[in-house]
């Protein structure tokens, strides 16, 4: 019989998960840390957010440590910050920092963050590019537009940018850099020895050339 978590998480594609660990927690037994990481595994992909609600120390650092292996956000709270834990689970979905756009025509992907990246624009991202990669079986290019590199909003949002990257990567064949950090520039120098794309970068004058290097047979 499935308890009441596990049902909710098979009726629905995305949930969210507030986890309050009172005063009374002292541990777990065996059998519950078993059920618990068996429902956690089935399910890793539908936790949208998750908020951990606790002052016992071990738990926090475990999730400092390991949260980063959750596709979606998490966040640890104090006890005394139960009321904000709810909030923040409650909150409607971001509409992120990253704006893109796929170009079917021409097979290219071209990605331009607006602001500290987040764990759910890369979920934005693979939920519109992972049908079509299917179909087309891999993109000509990726093109990231960025005078400069915004960063990341937390651990997750870089996990999750590294999990697409993973995930990506052998199916794009050109990426092209436009920006103007001496720093992301820098990049294609030393890509070649962990990706199998070819990658160059370009000044932001250069958007259009960059466009249709990326878009070439």
């Amino acid at each position: 019989m499935k308890s009441q978590p596990e049902a909710q998480l098979t009726r629905h594609k995305k949930v969210r998960l507030l986890y309050v660990f009172g005063e009374q927690f002292t541990g777990y037994s065996g059998g519950a840390a078993w059920e618990d990481t068996k429902v956690g595994m089935k399910h890793l992909t539908s936790f949208e957010r998750v908020a951990i609600v606790t002052d016992v120390d071990w738990i926090e650092n475990m999730i400092k440590a390991f949260g980063f292996a959750v596709p979606g956000e998490v966040r640890v709270f104090d006890d005394d910050e139960l009321e904000a834990a709810r909030q923040w689970i409650s909150e409607p979905p971001s509409q992120g920092h990253l704006s893109f756009e796929l170009n079917e025509e021409r097979g290219v992907l071209i990605l331009q963050p607006k602001g500290e990246l987040e764990a759910a624009d890369f979920e934005r991202v693979g939920a519109e590019l992972d049908p079509y990669l299917e179909k087309a079986g891999g993109l000509s290019g990726l093109m990231i537009v960025a005078e400069h590199f915004p960063g990341w909003d937390d651990f997750s949002a870089l996990s999750a940018h590294m999990r697409f990257v993973k995930e990506h990567q052998a199916r794009i064949r050109r990426i092209a850099l436009v920006t103007n950090d001496r720093l992301v520039s820098a990049i294609p120098r030393f890509a070649s020895r962990f990706i199998a794309a070819e990658a160059r970068a370009f000044p932001m004058s250069g958007h259009d050339e960059a466009l249709l290097w990326v878009s070439e047979d």
